[in-house]
């Protein structure tokens, strides 16, 4: 967990000394919206129902 910390911090000094930080916010924002959209009820399969009577 220590390392992820630790990569995730030098990229984002990277982004923020190479200016291009508002691009790789903007596309982490984009990635955040798929996945909430992928993530929806109705993209999940149906429940298996036992046959009534």
């Amino acid at each position: 967990m220590k390392s992820l910390i630790t990569i995730a911090a030098t990229l984002a000094f990277l982004a923020v000394a190479s200016g291009n930080l508002p691009w790789i916010l903007f596309q982490v924002r984009k990635a955040q919206i798929h996945l909430i959209i992928e993530s929806q009820a109705s993209k999940w399969p149906k429940a298996m129902t036992l046959p009534s009577k």
